[in-house]
């Protein structure tokens, strides 16, 4: 199943230096969160009505209140999964990079690139009008909380799915829930994992397969993909 166009592309933001990122040292509430998660159960009974924004972060650890967003992507989809556009930008966090032997990003990769603060009302806009998706949502959804909160901007707060929780109702069964043991079973590549374009891409596949599920082509018509 390849739900994507050879339009595939990764656009990186007009950028500032690494070191003159402002929001670095700006301490936030480690309990803040984003996007209210629906219940999956209760949501899935419908055909979707709204289109998707799903989304990834790479992140510089597992702590907001203490780690940076490196790198963003998201897909738009329609309410069938199907591609609208994507969209990705590398992010300045004002620090080392984190993990490189999990997300392959460096110190040099980050040079010139963005900060949140200058990104953040263009991701906004990306997100709106859409239900957000992201695979654990609730990482995504933590640490761009966090990254809004030091740009001094209130935080998006659209409804949102969690591709995860809905693959524990949709693919009951299946052996894993991570982002690769549900492509696999659904018969998805996944290249270039812990990149956040190629995880968004493959979340957005996900979501398409498991909406085909839910809801077959006769239901909602046919879907972009066999």
């Amino acid at each position: 199943m390849d739900l994507w166009t050879p339009e595939f592309g990764q656009r990186r933001a007009a950028a500032i230096p690494l070191s003159d990122s402002p929001s670095s040292v700006q301490s936030v509430s480690p309990s803040i969160s984003a996007f209210p998660s629906v219940n999956v159960r209760e949501w899935s009974a419908q055909p979707p009505s709204l289109p998707f924004a799903v989304l990834d972060v790479e992140t510089t650890g597992l702590s907001p209140a203490k780690d940076r967003i490196i790198e963003i992507a998201v897909v738009r989809c329609a309410p069938d999964g199907s591609f609208l556009d994507e969209w990705s930008t590398l992010v300045d966090p004002g620090r080392d990079p984190g993990p490189t032997h999990i997300h392959g990003i460096t110190a040099s990769d980050l040079e010139g690139a963005p900060a949140f603060e200058d990104i953040a009302e263009e991701l906004r806009a990306r997100l709106a009008g859409s239900m957000v998706a992201a695979h654990n949502l609730s990482f995504d959804a933590g640490f761009l909380a966090a990254e809004f909160q030091r740009a001094g901007s209130t935080t998006p707060d659209q409804p949102a799915v969690c591709t995860l929780q809905l693959a524990r109702h949709v693919l009951k069964g299946n052996e894993g829930y991570s982002l690769a043991a549900c492509a696999a079973a659904l018969g998805i590549d996944h290249p270039n994992a812990h990149r956040a374009l190629a995880d968004t891409r493959v979340t957005a596949s996900v979501l398409a397969a498991m909406i085909a599920l839910l809801h077959p082509p006769s239901d909602q018509g046919a879907l972009p993909f066999g």
